[in-house]
């Protein structure tokens, strides 16, 4: 071990001693495991992390914490591994969300980033929706398809991002015919057991989009662009596949400054400037921006911009 004070060495021998009488003391092996993997022992903390999750196998700290050491070891795969299952474990443990980010870059959410994250997430995404967060955005989005005159039972609609299908609940009225895409095989297979799909597939949106064949009346991207940066080439890549006077409707989380920024949230929010201009340069016209309520969040209402764009 690296030098370390009489103080902390001493702590390291009380630790010890305490789980010699008490074996199955978890708090005991996550202190001991800190106090060694500042004093240079990383294989023994690894040890001890993994001691304590033979005693309790649902403890996210500890396995975020086997996430960052073997970051730190450079074992980027391992790494990934107990940072996904510290997710499974807490879909909203933020520590996991981050230290995933890291093995990415991080000025930008990977395919590989979000598949993860939403695979993960896939169980327990609709109750945590409707329930806790009270999620509103394909009301919203139905909404606007009703002001812009879309009949119902008519259109071909995808659903980018479809996830679960809870997007494709509120559109499947207005649909003939629905077809969800989604980054997720975890999602997918949520989303085919509602069978209000026509079609399915695990793709990324705009590579869906730029080998797609068909075209559609309707393109729908329900809080699936918070994962996209720049709007513009997802917005061209949707033009290409939107029928005559057919229609581009979504939302975006709502950056109040302008622009676009990727937050702390690891989602990214837009402004009504970015969402303006990414429109008119993918060739499509602007029918309506409003202001909604997408969800809410730490007890906040998550603001957010629903819009319908027409070719």
């Amino acid at each position: 071990m690296e030098n370390i004070s009489a103080e902390i060495a001493d702590e390291i021998v009380r630790l010890r001693e305490q789980l010699f009488l008490e074996p199955r003391d978890t708090r005991a092996m996550r202190d001991l495991a800190v106090l060694l993997g500042a004093a240079g022992d990383l294989p023994g903390a690894i040890d001890l992390y993994q001691r304590a999750l033979r005693v309790d196998p649902y403890d996210a700290e500890v396995l975020v914490r086997l996430g960052k050491l073997w970051n730190w070891l450079g074992d980027f795969n391992r790494a990934r591994s107990w940072f996904v299952r510290a997710l499974s474990v807490d879909p909203d443990c933020g520590d996991a969300t981050d230290g995933l980010a890291e093995l990415a870059d991080a000025g930008t959410l990977t395919p590989a980033y979000i598949r993860t994250l939403f695979d993960q997430y896939a169980d327990r995404f609709d109750e945590n929706l409707t329930g806790t967060l009270a999620y509103r955005a394909p009301q919203e989005v139905a909404a606007i398809l009703a002001r812009c005159g879309i009949a119902k039972g008519a259109a071909d609609i995808l659903d980018l991002g479809c996830g679960t299908g809870l997007s494709g609940l509120a559109l499947h009225s207005f649909a003939g015919r629905l077809v969800g895409v989604d980054l997720s095989p975890m999602m997918v297979a949520k989303a085919a057991l509602r069978r209000i799909y026509d079609d399915l597939a695990v793709a990324e949106a705009q590579s869906y989009l730029d080998q797609a064949t068909q075209d559609w009346d309707v393109i729908a991207a329900v809080d699936m662009l918070n994962y996209v940066g720049d709007l513009t080439p997802t917005f061209k890549s949707a033009a290409t596949r939107i029928r005559r006077s057919g229609w581009l409707v979504g939302t975006v989380e709502k950056r109040a400054e302008g622009g676009m920024a990727l937050t702390e949230k690891r989602r990214y929010e837009h402004g009504e400037d970015h969402l303006r201009q990414s429109i008119k340069t993918a060739g499509l016209t602007v029918v309506e921006i409003s202001e909604a309520v997408l969800r809410q969040e730490g007890g906040q209402p998550v603001a957010g911009l629903i819009f319908a764009a027409r070719r």
